[in-house]
C-alpha cells in the first residue's frame, strides 16, 4: 500500500471546524476579564480574596421571589474587610459597601465601563451606581502606614 491509497479529503473537516467556532463564541466580555487578569501581573498591592459569596450560599436564597436578588461579597486582606452588596438596577448594578476596621479613603471601582472613583466616609461607608454588569475589583490605594489593597475579580 502507498500513500495514495489513503487518500483524504481535508476540506469537510475543516469546515465542520469553522462552523464549530462560530457555534461556541466566546463571551461578550472576555475581553475584560482577560485584561483583569493581565493587570494583577503588575499588581502592587495587597489581595483582598473573596471569602463571602452569597451567590453561592443557598441559605442566602430561601424565600427569594426576586429573579435577580441582591448579591453580598466579602473580601479579606490582611488588616481589611471589605463587605459589599451589588444590587440590579435597570440595565447596571449599585453597590453599597463598608471597610472593616472604618477609615476615610479614595476607592476605585475597576469594571466593564473603567474606573470609577468612589468617596469613602469617616465610617467606611461608599456606594455607587451605574456600575457595568460584568468583572468588578476594588482597589484602594496606598494611605498613611497602609498598603494598598485590590479585590479579586468578581462577575456581578
Amino acid at each position: 500500500m502507498s500513500a495514495r491509497d489513503f487518500e483524504f479529503d481535508d476540506d469537510p473537516l475543516l469546515a465542520e471546524l469553522r462552523r464549530a467556532g462560530e457555534l461556541d463564541a466566546p463571551p461578550a466580555d472576555l475581553d475584560v476579564a482577560v485584561k483583569a487578569a493581565f493587570s494583577l501581573q503588575r499588581l502592587d498591592a495587597e489581595l483582598a480574596e473573596l471569602t463571602y459569596d452569597s451567590a453561592e450560599d443557598e441559605r442566602a436564597l430561601v424565600g427569594v421571589r426576586n429573579a435577580e436578588p441582591s448579591r453580598f461579597l466579602t473580601f479579606e486582606a490582611p488588616g481589611l474587610i471589605v463587605e459589599v452588596e451589588s444590587t440590579p438596577e435597570g440595565g447596571a448594578r449599585r453597590l453599597v459597601g463598608q471597610l472593616t476596621p472604618a477609615q476615610r479613603a479614595q476607592l476605585e471601582i475597576r469594571h466593564g465601563g473603567g474606573t470609577k472613583p468612589v468617596e469613602v466616609d469617616d465610617l467606611g461607608r461608599f456606594s455607587a451606581d451605574g456600575i457595568a454588569p460584568g468583572p468588578i475589583s476594588l482597589h484602594l490605594p496606598p494611605a498613611e502606614g497602609v498598603a494598598a489593597v485590590t479585590t479579586d475579580w468578581v462577575i456581578v
